[in-house]
Protein backbone atom coordinates (compact mmCIF):
# COMPACT_ATOMS: atom_id res chain seq x y z
CA UNK A 1 0.00 0.00 0.00
CA UNK A 2 1.59 3.69 -1.21
CA UNK A 3 0.10 6.42 0.64
CA UNK A 4 -0.49 10.05 -1.81
CA UNK A 5 -0.45 13.49 -0.05
CA UNK A 6 -2.49 14.88 -3.00
CA UNK A 7 -2.04 18.85 -2.49
CA UNK A 8 -3.35 22.14 -4.62
CA UNK A 9 -6.98 21.63 -4.57
CA UNK A 10 -9.50 24.05 -3.02
CA UNK A 11 -12.60 22.98 -1.30
CA UNK A 12 -14.91 23.90 -4.47
CA UNK A 13 -14.80 21.76 -7.49
CA UNK A 14 -13.31 23.24 -10.72
CA UNK A 15 -12.03 22.08 -13.35
CA UNK A 16 -8.96 20.34 -11.60
CA UNK A 17 -10.52 19.25 -8.40
CA UNK A 18 -12.96 17.41 -10.67
CA UNK A 19 -9.99 15.68 -12.67
CA UNK A 20 -8.14 14.83 -9.23
CA UNK A 21 -11.57 13.30 -8.12
CA UNK A 22 -12.28 11.08 -11.54
CA UNK A 23 -8.60 9.45 -10.63
CA UNK A 24 -9.33 8.93 -7.24
CA UNK A 25 -12.89 7.44 -7.65
CA UNK A 26 -11.10 5.18 -10.24
CA UNK A 27 -7.93 4.11 -8.25
CA UNK A 28 -7.12 0.95 -6.97
CA UNK A 29 -7.74 1.19 -3.23
CA UNK A 30 -6.20 -2.05 -2.17
CA UNK A 31 -2.50 -0.35 -3.36
CA UNK A 32 -3.26 3.09 -3.28
CA UNK A 33 -4.44 5.53 -0.22
CA UNK A 34 -4.54 9.47 -0.95
CA UNK A 35 -4.74 12.03 1.81
CA UNK A 36 -5.56 15.75 0.58
CA UNK A 37 -4.28 18.76 2.04
CA UNK A 38 -6.29 21.86 1.98
CA UNK A 39 -5.63 25.49 2.89
CA UNK A 40 -7.43 27.53 4.96
CA UNK A 41 -8.46 28.11 8.45
CA UNK A 42 -9.30 24.99 10.63
CA UNK A 43 -12.81 23.90 9.39
CA UNK A 44 -12.19 24.26 6.33
CA UNK A 45 -13.29 21.46 4.24
CA UNK A 46 -14.68 20.48 0.79
CA UNK A 47 -17.51 21.58 -0.46
CA UNK A 48 -20.66 19.39 -0.34
CA UNK A 49 -20.79 19.08 -4.29
CA UNK A 50 -16.93 17.63 -4.03
CA UNK A 51 -18.07 14.98 -1.67
CA UNK A 52 -21.04 13.91 -3.32
CA UNK A 53 -18.68 13.40 -6.54
CA UNK A 54 -16.50 11.52 -4.64
CA UNK A 55 -16.84 7.90 -4.02
CA UNK A 56 -13.65 6.98 -1.69
CA UNK A 57 -12.88 7.85 1.57
CA UNK A 58 -11.66 11.80 1.96
CA UNK A 59 -9.15 12.58 4.70
CA UNK A 60 -8.43 15.92 4.93
CA UNK A 61 -5.34 17.72 6.48
CA UNK A 62 -5.69 21.33 7.01
CA UNK A 63 -2.65 24.27 6.92
CA UNK A 64 -3.22 28.04 6.39
CA UNK A 65 -3.15 29.72 3.28
CA UNK A 66 0.05 31.78 3.06
CA UNK A 67 -1.40 35.12 2.77
CA UNK A 68 -1.67 37.71 4.44
CA UNK A 69 0.97 36.26 7.17
CA UNK A 70 3.49 34.26 5.11
CA UNK A 71 5.82 33.98 7.80
CA UNK A 72 3.52 31.99 9.81
CA UNK A 73 1.57 30.18 7.99
CA UNK A 74 5.38 28.71 6.33
CA UNK A 75 6.04 27.88 10.10
CA UNK A 76 3.00 26.19 10.32
CA UNK A 77 3.23 23.98 7.05
CA UNK A 78 6.86 23.27 8.17
CA UNK A 79 5.14 21.32 11.43
CA UNK A 80 2.55 19.68 9.34
CA UNK A 81 5.36 18.08 6.91
CA UNK A 82 8.05 17.53 9.80
CA UNK A 83 5.25 15.84 11.88
CA UNK A 84 3.72 13.43 8.58
CA UNK A 85 6.03 13.58 5.72
CA UNK A 86 7.32 9.90 7.45
CA UNK A 87 3.42 8.75 6.49
CA UNK A 88 3.73 9.30 2.27
CA UNK A 89 5.58 7.97 -0.23
CA UNK A 90 4.48 10.66 -2.82
CA UNK A 91 3.47 13.80 -2.99
CA UNK A 92 1.93 14.96 -5.98
CA UNK A 93 1.04 18.66 -6.36
CA UNK A 94 -1.30 19.80 -9.03
CA UNK A 95 -0.81 23.25 -9.87
CA UNK A 96 -2.48 25.66 -12.26
CA UNK A 97 1.22 27.76 -11.90
CA UNK A 98 4.42 27.82 -10.11
CA UNK A 99 3.59 30.57 -7.66
CA UNK A 100 5.51 28.40 -5.23
CA UNK A 101 7.06 25.67 -4.48
CA UNK A 102 7.09 25.08 -0.94
CA UNK A 103 4.90 21.79 -0.78
CA UNK A 104 7.58 20.03 -2.88
CA UNK A 105 10.42 21.87 -0.72
CA UNK A 106 8.85 20.58 2.48
CA UNK A 107 8.12 17.10 0.92
CA UNK A 108 12.16 16.81 -0.41
CA UNK A 109 13.23 18.44 3.18
CA UNK A 110 11.48 15.75 5.12
CA UNK A 111 12.12 12.96 3.10
CA UNK A 112 9.03 11.96 0.70
CA UNK A 113 10.60 10.28 -1.91
CA UNK A 114 8.16 10.84 -4.96
CA UNK A 115 7.86 14.07 -5.49
CA UNK A 116 5.64 15.05 -8.38
CA UNK A 117 4.64 18.66 -9.92
CA UNK A 118 1.74 18.45 -12.19
CA UNK A 119 1.06 21.30 -14.45
CA UNK A 120 -2.64 22.29 -15.30
CA UNK A 121 -2.34 25.09 -17.37
CA UNK A 122 -0.84 26.27 -20.80
CA UNK A 123 -0.68 30.01 -19.92
CA UNK A 124 -0.36 32.55 -16.79
CA UNK A 125 -2.69 35.97 -15.86
CA UNK A 126 -0.18 38.83 -14.93
CA UNK A 127 0.87 37.56 -11.39
CA UNK A 128 1.98 34.05 -12.60
CA UNK A 129 3.99 35.78 -15.48
CA UNK A 130 6.31 37.26 -12.49
CA UNK A 131 6.46 34.74 -10.20
CA UNK A 132 6.20 31.42 -12.77
CA UNK A 133 9.21 31.84 -14.80
CA UNK A 134 11.36 32.68 -11.21
CA UNK A 135 10.27 29.49 -10.41
CA UNK A 136 10.36 27.35 -13.43
CA UNK A 137 13.93 27.65 -13.02
CA UNK A 138 14.02 25.98 -9.52
CA UNK A 139 11.36 23.05 -10.18
CA UNK A 140 14.08 20.90 -11.03
CA UNK A 141 15.93 21.22 -7.77
CA UNK A 142 12.68 20.02 -5.32
CA UNK A 143 10.84 17.95 -8.27
CA UNK A 144 11.30 14.17 -8.93
CA UNK A 145 8.37 13.90 -11.49
CA UNK A 146 7.34 16.54 -14.17
CA UNK A 147 3.82 15.71 -15.70
CA UNK A 148 1.75 18.05 -17.14
CA UNK A 149 -2.06 18.01 -19.03
CA UNK A 150 -1.07 18.43 -22.31
CA UNK A 151 2.51 19.59 -24.60
CA UNK A 152 1.21 22.91 -24.65
CA UNK A 153 0.97 22.92 -19.87
CA UNK A 154 4.55 21.17 -20.47
CA UNK A 155 6.32 23.76 -22.23
CA UNK A 156 4.54 26.44 -20.17
CA UNK A 157 6.01 25.19 -16.80
CA UNK A 158 8.91 23.13 -17.45
CA UNK A 159 12.29 24.18 -19.60
CA UNK A 160 15.63 22.19 -19.82
CA UNK A 161 16.40 18.73 -18.35
CA UNK A 162 12.55 19.06 -16.57
CA UNK A 163 10.68 19.50 -20.01
CA UNK A 164 12.48 16.71 -21.74
CA UNK A 165 11.67 14.42 -18.87
CA UNK A 166 7.89 16.02 -18.76
CA UNK A 167 5.18 13.58 -19.05
CA UNK A 168 1.86 14.50 -20.59
CA UNK A 169 -1.50 12.93 -18.53
CA UNK A 170 -3.98 13.28 -19.93
CA UNK A 171 -7.50 14.60 -18.47
CA UNK A 172 -9.79 11.23 -18.40
CA UNK A 173 -13.42 11.32 -18.18
CA UNK A 174 -15.63 8.72 -17.32
CA UNK A 175 -17.25 8.46 -20.98
CA UNK A 176 -20.48 6.82 -20.06
CA UNK A 177 -21.76 9.64 -17.98
CA UNK A 178 -21.72 11.63 -20.94
CA UNK A 179 -22.96 9.97 -23.58
CA UNK A 180 -25.91 11.62 -25.45
CA UNK A 181 -29.74 11.09 -24.26
CA UNK A 182 -32.26 11.95 -26.04
CA UNK A 183 -34.64 11.29 -23.58
CA UNK A 184 -32.74 13.40 -20.72
CA UNK A 185 -32.70 16.76 -23.35
CA UNK A 186 -36.38 16.40 -23.75
CA UNK A 187 -36.87 16.01 -19.84
CA UNK A 188 -34.46 18.89 -18.69
CA UNK A 189 -35.74 21.56 -22.18
CA UNK A 190 -39.13 21.38 -20.75
CA UNK A 191 -37.74 22.25 -17.24
CA UNK A 192 -36.15 25.11 -18.30
CA UNK A 193 -39.20 26.34 -20.79
CA UNK A 194 -36.64 25.72 -23.82
CA UNK A 195 -38.56 24.30 -26.79
CA UNK A 196 -37.11 21.66 -28.47
CA UNK A 197 -36.35 23.53 -31.77
CA UNK A 198 -34.57 26.45 -29.92
CA UNK A 199 -31.31 27.06 -30.71
CA UNK A 200 -29.07 26.97 -27.11
CA UNK A 201 -25.51 27.66 -27.19
CA UNK A 202 -23.37 27.54 -23.40
CA UNK A 203 -20.78 26.05 -21.51
CA UNK A 204 -19.92 23.93 -18.42
CA UNK A 205 -17.50 26.10 -16.20
CA UNK A 206 -17.09 28.01 -13.18
CA UNK A 207 -18.01 31.80 -13.81
CA UNK A 208 -14.79 33.55 -13.40
CA UNK A 209 -14.60 36.56 -15.74
CA UNK A 210 -10.79 36.50 -15.69
CA UNK A 211 -10.06 33.11 -17.23
CA UNK A 212 -12.86 32.16 -18.75
CA UNK A 213 -13.85 35.21 -20.61
CA UNK A 214 -17.41 34.98 -20.41
CA UNK A 215 -18.70 38.51 -21.46
CA UNK A 216 -16.95 37.29 -24.99
CA UNK A 217 -19.90 34.89 -25.08
CA UNK A 218 -22.88 37.28 -23.86
CA UNK A 219 -21.62 39.29 -27.01
CA UNK A 220 -21.39 36.79 -29.33
CA UNK A 221 -24.40 35.96 -28.34
CA UNK A 222 -26.02 39.39 -28.61
CA UNK A 223 -24.95 39.21 -32.17
CA UNK A 224 -26.50 35.69 -32.61
CA UNK A 225 -29.41 36.66 -32.13
CA UNK A 226 -29.80 39.05 -34.34
CA UNK A 227 -29.55 36.32 -37.04
CA UNK A 228 -31.50 33.84 -34.76
CA UNK A 229 -34.24 34.78 -32.79
CA UNK A 230 -35.13 31.36 -31.26
CA UNK A 231 -31.89 30.85 -29.14
CA UNK A 232 -30.78 30.66 -25.31
CA UNK A 233 -27.14 30.73 -23.77
CA UNK A 234 -26.82 28.71 -21.13
CA UNK A 235 -23.94 28.93 -18.27
CA UNK A 236 -23.68 26.22 -16.15
CA UNK A 237 -21.78 26.35 -13.09
CA UNK A 238 -21.37 28.14 -9.96
CA UNK A 239 -20.06 31.53 -9.57
CA UNK A 240 -21.40 35.37 -8.94
CA UNK A 241 -23.92 36.12 -11.81
CA UNK A 242 -23.99 40.05 -11.48
CA UNK A 243 -21.90 40.92 -13.81
CA UNK A 244 -22.84 38.41 -16.55
CA UNK A 245 -26.90 39.55 -15.78
CA UNK A 246 -25.93 43.48 -16.30
CA UNK A 247 -24.18 42.56 -19.36
CA UNK A 248 -26.57 40.73 -20.63
CA UNK A 249 -29.29 43.78 -19.81
CA UNK A 250 -26.76 45.86 -21.68
CA UNK A 251 -26.57 44.22 -24.13
CA UNK A 252 -30.60 43.47 -24.44
CA UNK A 253 -30.67 39.27 -24.37
CA UNK A 254 -30.98 39.41 -20.44
CA UNK A 255 -34.21 37.22 -20.97
CA UNK A 256 -32.58 34.86 -22.95
CA UNK A 257 -29.62 33.96 -21.01
CA UNK A 258 -29.94 31.05 -18.50
CA UNK A 259 -27.68 30.07 -15.53
CA UNK A 260 -28.37 27.15 -13.93
CA UNK A 261 -25.92 27.19 -11.07
CA UNK A 262 -24.05 24.13 -9.71
CA UNK A 263 -24.78 21.20 -11.07
CA UNK A 264 -23.45 17.38 -10.11
CA UNK A 265 -25.36 15.77 -13.22
CA UNK A 266 -23.35 17.94 -15.79
CA UNK A 267 -23.29 15.17 -18.56
CA UNK A 268 -27.12 15.03 -18.57
CA UNK A 269 -26.99 19.23 -18.87
CA UNK A 270 -24.84 19.06 -21.87
CA UNK A 271 -27.71 17.20 -23.80
CA UNK A 272 -29.75 20.62 -23.21
CA UNK A 273 -26.71 22.31 -25.59
CA UNK A 274 -26.45 22.22 -29.00
CA UNK A 275 -23.07 24.05 -29.65
CA UNK A 276 -20.82 24.15 -26.48
CA UNK A 277 -19.30 27.22 -26.80
CA UNK A 278 -15.76 27.71 -25.04
CA UNK A 279 -14.01 30.99 -25.51
CA UNK A 280 -11.23 31.12 -22.15
CA UNK A 281 -8.85 33.63 -21.99
CA UNK A 282 -6.45 30.93 -21.00
CA UNK A 283 -6.47 26.52 -19.95
CA UNK A 284 -4.32 23.65 -19.59
CA UNK A 285 -6.34 21.43 -21.81
CA UNK A 286 -9.40 21.69 -20.45
CA UNK A 287 -11.87 18.49 -19.38
CA UNK A 288 -15.25 20.32 -20.17
CA UNK A 289 -14.05 20.00 -24.33
CA UNK A 290 -13.22 16.40 -23.70
CA UNK A 291 -16.67 16.07 -21.77
CA UNK A 292 -18.64 18.15 -24.53
CA UNK A 293 -17.29 15.53 -27.03
CA UNK A 294 -18.46 12.77 -25.55
CA UNK A 295 -21.53 13.94 -25.53
CA UNK A 296 -21.17 14.63 -29.05
CA UNK A 297 -21.55 18.52 -28.81
CA UNK A 298 -19.82 20.49 -31.93
CA UNK A 299 -17.47 22.87 -29.93
CA UNK A 300 -16.60 26.14 -31.03
CA UNK A 301 -13.25 27.61 -28.88
CA UNK A 302 -10.44 29.77 -29.67
CA UNK A 303 -7.30 29.12 -31.38
CA UNK A 304 -4.92 30.41 -28.70
CA UNK A 305 -6.47 27.46 -26.81
CA UNK A 306 -4.84 23.83 -26.38
CA UNK A 307 -6.09 22.14 -29.13
CA UNK A 308 -7.79 19.19 -27.26
CA UNK A 309 -9.76 17.55 -30.77
CA UNK A 310 -11.28 14.27 -30.97
CA UNK A 311 -13.93 14.76 -32.97
CA UNK A 312 -14.75 16.38 -36.04
CA UNK A 313 -16.78 19.09 -35.12
CA UNK A 314 -14.08 20.40 -32.78
CA UNK A 315 -13.48 24.43 -34.25
CA UNK A 316 -10.86 25.93 -33.15
CA UNK A 317 -10.39 28.21 -36.37
CA UNK A 318 -11.14 31.91 -34.85
CA UNK A 319 -9.35 34.21 -32.70
CA UNK A 320 -10.47 36.16 -29.65
CA UNK A 321 -9.63 39.39 -32.12
CA UNK A 322 -12.07 38.81 -34.77
CA UNK A 323 -15.34 40.44 -34.70
CA UNK A 324 -18.29 39.19 -32.69
CA UNK A 325 -20.32 38.76 -35.31
CA UNK A 326 -18.02 36.34 -37.45
CA UNK A 327 -18.03 34.34 -34.27
CA UNK A 328 -22.07 34.30 -34.39
CA UNK A 329 -21.74 32.91 -37.87
CA UNK A 330 -19.33 29.90 -37.12
CA UNK A 331 -22.05 28.80 -34.11
CA UNK A 332 -24.58 29.17 -36.40
CA UNK A 333 -22.84 27.14 -39.34
CA UNK A 334 -21.99 24.03 -36.53
CA UNK A 335 -24.99 24.03 -34.89
CA UNK A 336 -26.55 21.06 -36.56
CA UNK A 337 -23.62 18.71 -36.69
CA UNK A 338 -23.92 16.96 -33.32
CA UNK A 339 -22.67 13.64 -33.73
CA UNK A 340 -24.97 11.02 -32.36
CA UNK A 341 -23.07 7.60 -32.61
CA UNK A 342 -22.17 7.00 -28.98
CA UNK A 343 -20.39 3.85 -29.40
CA UNK A 344 -18.25 6.33 -32.38
CA UNK A 345 -17.83 8.64 -29.68
CA UNK A 346 -16.36 5.86 -26.98
CA UNK A 347 -14.10 4.30 -29.28
CA UNK A 348 -12.69 7.28 -30.34
CA UNK A 349 -12.04 9.04 -27.08
CA UNK A 350 -10.11 6.00 -25.46
CA UNK A 351 -8.27 5.85 -28.64
CA UNK A 352 -7.05 9.37 -27.80
CA UNK A 353 -6.31 8.52 -24.18
CA UNK A 354 -9.24 10.21 -22.50
CA UNK A 355 -11.14 7.11 -21.16
CA UNK A 356 -10.97 7.21 -17.41
CA UNK A 357 -9.99 3.70 -16.50
CA UNK A 358 -7.09 2.80 -18.91
CA UNK A 359 -5.74 6.43 -17.69
CA UNK A 360 -6.13 5.43 -14.31
CA UNK A 361 -3.85 2.25 -14.59
CA UNK A 362 -1.17 4.45 -16.15
CA UNK A 363 -1.45 6.48 -13.53
CA UNK A 364 -0.81 3.56 -11.44
CA UNK A 365 2.10 2.76 -13.05
CA UNK A 366 3.69 5.99 -12.76
CA UNK A 367 3.32 6.13 -9.03
CA UNK A 368 4.96 2.77 -8.29
CA UNK A 369 8.08 4.02 -10.65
Amino acid sequence: MKRVLVCGLVPDVGGLEKIVVDFYNNINTDEFEFEFLLQGPENVEFSDHFKKLCKNPIVVHRIPKLRPNIKLALKEWDKFFRNNAHRYDILWSNQNGLTHLEFLKLAKKYGIKKRIVHGHCATADKFYRFIHPLNRLFVGKYATDFWACGVEAANHFYHGKERKNALVINNAIEVEQFLYNEEVREKLRKEYDISEDCLVVGQVSRLYEKAKNQSFCVKVFSELIKKELNSRLVFIGKGDTTFLKNLAKEYGVEDKVIFTGLKSNVGEMLNILDVFFFPSNFEGLPIVLVEAQANGLPVVTANHLPVARILENYDNSLSLKDEFSIWADKILSVRNSRILENEYIYNKISEHGYEIKSATRELERLFNE
